[in-house]
């Protein structure tokens, strides 16, 4: 059994809390409002660790002011945090972060103490989060904490690499995509909307909505290229350099590997070919760039009765991506070649938590292969020991 009683130091003091776990206390200089400065710790070690996690603790509240000095998470993130996440980042992901922040982290934490925060409380927390957005939520949480230990406001961040969190079980069933077939069923139905032009490059080309709504006609350059079945066909490419949200306007691409060229090949770049034009691909009513918030709006009225696309599985305009992606899993493309068409880094898992939802076919297609390879031997002979000369 653990011996829990305090052992004190000139420093501070330690105490066993269980076996190889030791909770530390700082005491040096006074806040702002006369009271100590103390700054808390956790331990896993011995009695000599912890007596040295004492004196580490003791020469940072010397050099640094600001570490034990009190202050509760939200004056922290509104007086600092937020600040410089606006400085440093899009308005668009500063407003994202301040919106988790103001509704699912400053309810729990808001009034306490920097230092009070724990890796359990933490976790405490985490359980009371919507599982689909948990992570997200726990990630923005993990954000501010460490940028406060940066700042030494606390002796560590509750939310470090050696602390491992579970999260509340969440639907992993991938979202919807369209087949080949509802794909070309809206080419058919869809051609000559104001929408036909993004939804031919998102589908086509792999692009996100907000890289898509950044393009303009004069970014496509068209070549003639001798197809499949011996016509001659166009074949689309363009740069991406830019992207354009409700909240940024046209803004520069997320990360470098968005800096991308891309090729759109038939049947795509031949009905892009037919119908280009002049200015923006995606126009509203007043012939000005469409606005990102109104796009998924006008995607949306063409499923409703009467629209173009009624009796087709609706699919958010978003999913365009996730389709494309899909649509070249099926025909074999290596999942590191997708990832670089669609400006990730080859080893993202993004590709598999947000866009591949395989089709069945594709499962087929697999074993199929498999069959295949034990039935006629297909598989690679075991390499022979060569003797050395």
């Amino acid at each position: 059994m653990a011996d829990t009683t305090k052992k004190r130091s000139k420093l501070g003091h330690k105490k066993e809390v269980r076996p190889g776990v030791w909770r530390v206390e700082v005491s040096s200089g006074y806040r702002a409002d006369g009271s100590q400065r103390k700054v808390y710790g956790t331990v896993h070690g011995t009695e000599q660790d912890a007596q040295a996690e004492i004196y580490r603790i003791a020469h940072l509240m010397k050099r640094y002011v600001g570490l034990g000095s009190g202050a509760t998470l939200d004056e922290y993130f509104w007086s600092s945090f937020a600040p410089g996440r606006r400085a440093t980042t899009t308005r668009a992901n500063a407003e994202t972060c301040e919106s988790v922040y103001r509704c699912h982290i400053a309810p729990h934490f808001g009034s306490w103490k920097l230092e009070d925060i724990d890796n359990i409380a933490v976790q405490q927390w985490i359980y009371t989060l919507p599982p689909q957005s948990a992570d997200t939520y726990a990630r923005v949480m993990r954000t501010v904490m460490n940028q406060a230990h940066f700042d030494h406001l606390i002796a560590e961040s509750p939310m470090w690499d050696a602390y491992s969190f579970r999260y509340p079980r969440k639907d992993r069933a991938p979202l919807p995509v369209w087949t080949s077939f509802d794909v070309m069923d809206c080419m058919e139905r869809l051609r000559g909307h104001r929408l036909f032009p993004i939804w031919l490059a998102m589908v086509g080309g792999g692009l996100s909505r907000s890289e898509a709504l950044g393009l303009d006609w004069e970014d496509f350059t068209f070549s003639s290229v001798l197809g499949l079945d011996g016509a001659e066909h166009h074949m689309a490419s363009a740069a991406i350099g830019r992207a354009y949200t409700s909240r940024d306007g046209m803004k520069d691409p997320k990360t470098s590997r968005r800096y991308r060229q891309i090729r759109i090949q038939p049947p795509f770049s031949d009905e892009l070919y037919a119908v280009r034009g002049l200015g923006p691909i995606c126009k509203g009513a007043k012939g000005a760039r469409m606005s990102a918030n109104y796009l998924p709006k006008v995607w949306k009225r063409l499923f409703e009765r009467g629209g173009l696309l009624e009796g087709l599985p609706f699919v958010g305009i978003n999913r365009m991506r996730a389709t494309y992606a899909t649509l070249m899993q099926s025909a074999g493309v290596d999942s590191t070649v997708i990832n670089a068409m669609q400006g990730r880094s080859r080893d993202s898992r993004v590709l598999y938590s947000n866009y591949l939802a395989p089709y069945p076919s594709t499962f087929e297609h697999a074993g199929r292969a498999l069959t295949g390879v034990l039935c006629t031997g297909g598989a690679a002979p075991a390499p022979q020991a060569r003797a050395l000369s």
